[in-house]
């Protein structure tokens, strides 16, 4: 009877049956311009939502490979920011000097280009976000198309989430930025940061961008969040609720 053997066996249970503890979703924002960079982060092994600006040299081919690999894709929508046009967001952004119809025909466009589109978040922004006024015409236009609105919180004065809120747009609000120091050391610890958050309220929303370091990082980390009980999901799924 002796040997005792496999004492270890009944740890075999770990994972547990039920939900996960939390929920996290990966924005990546900025692709458009370096195809080589998005297929590498088409090959992590969870899932990360890809945002893409509007008007670059790739921006519909890697909206289309994203969808075809199963990753979820938004617009990173430029929007002016504080000192414009000194800070320049990029081609197609909305102004706060724009009427409705040229905000509309500056989205209309970007959703042309990328039909796949599940939603926007804000490339810059940190004064287009801050007028009623404009984010009001935004908000009209995503819900019309049935889109999500994710606030990428540039500005403590946006008043994007309330505002979709209030009118029935499905929205949400960028938790931590991942990678605004390009360091590995940097980047875990805010990976870290994500996992605490979303313990804590349930669910938590990164954003970082097409870094090598941010690229090698979430290759390293990827099951991570497996074993601490976080499920990493699409952004959609965050923002409906499941």
């Amino acid at each position: 009877m002796g040997g005792g053997s496999p004492a270890p066996f009944p740890r075999e249970e770990a994972p547990p049956a039920g939900p996960p503890l939390a929920q996290v979703a990966i924005v990546i924002d900025d692709f458009g311009q370096d195809l080589s960079m998005a297929k590498r982060f088409l090959n992590i092994p969870i899932s990360i939502t890809f945002s893409i600006l509007p008007g670059l040299k790739h921006s519909r081919e890697i909206a289309e490979l994203a969808t075809v690999h199963g990753h979820e894709v938004m617009i990173h929508m430029p929007m002016e920011p504080e000192g414009y046009p000194e800070k320049n967001p990029g081609p197609g952004a909305l102004l706060v000097s724009m009427s409705r119809r040229q905000i509309e025909k500056s989205l209309d466009d970007a959703f042309r280009e990328n039909p796949y589109a599940r939603g926007i978040n804000n490339h810059m922004g940190s004064r287009f976000t801050a007028s009623k006024e404009q984010m009001e015409r935004v908000l009209s236009r995503l819900k019309k198309q049935g889109l999500y609105f994710l606030d990428s919180y540039t500005s403590p004065n946006s008043v994007g989430v309330h505002l979709a809120k209030q009118m029935g747009v499905a929205t949400i609000k960028r938790d931590i930025f991942l990678d605004h120091v390009p360091t590995e050391t940097f980047v875990r610890k805010q990976i870290r940061e994500l996992i605490r958050r979303a313990r804590i309220q349930g669910r938590a929303v990164a954003i970082g961008h097409p870094y090598p370091v941010t690229l090698k990082v979430l290759q390293e980390e990827a099951l991570s969040f497996e074993k601490e009980g976080i499920e990493v999901v699409p952004l959609g799924r965050l923002v409906n609720g499941g």
